[in-house]
């Protein structure tokens, strides 16, 4: 069964709606709990994604020209931060990927001055890897 996933623009505007940073974090969260849970010998050395600070790892697929993401991680923070990555990115093309500016995005949400140093690069070496397809 596919994942249902709202639009970025739902995002944005969930974030919107929830202007503490308090209210966005149990968001994160919530989102983390919808992300499928990846199956165990798929949590292998290949698939994890180094520099997290938790174990996270990330499978990434190419279906004719759209590419799937299949993410996990082992805590709640990480997991919602991936289910972010999977609205933004789950089964777009290679061009529509490499031309989303997620900087800004992400400057929209007002994410990157709540994460620690250590999530925020995490967040963006998961984003590279997608980015680099």
């Amino acid at each position: 069964m596919a994942l249902s996933l709202p639009t970025t623009e739902q995002l944005l505007n969930d974030f919107q709606e929830n202007k503490s940073w308090d209210k966005q974090y149990k968001l994160i969260i919530q989102w983390g709990k919808k992300l499928p849970d990846m199956d165990s010998q798929d949590k292998i050395e290949t698939n994890r994604v180094e520099g997290c600070e938790s174990l996270a790892w990330l499978i990434i697929e190419k279906e004719e020209d759209f590419y799937t993401f299949n993410m996990d991680s082992e805590t709640r923070v990480v997991k919602g931060l991936m289910m972010i990555l999977l609205i933004i990115y789950q089964g777009k093309n290679a061009e529509q990927i490499r031309h989303f500016d997620i900087h800004h995005y992400f400057e929209k949400l007002g994410l990157l001055k709540h994460l620690s140093p250590s999530r925020a690069n995490g967040l963006f070496t998961i984003v590279q890897k997608i980015q680099e397809i």
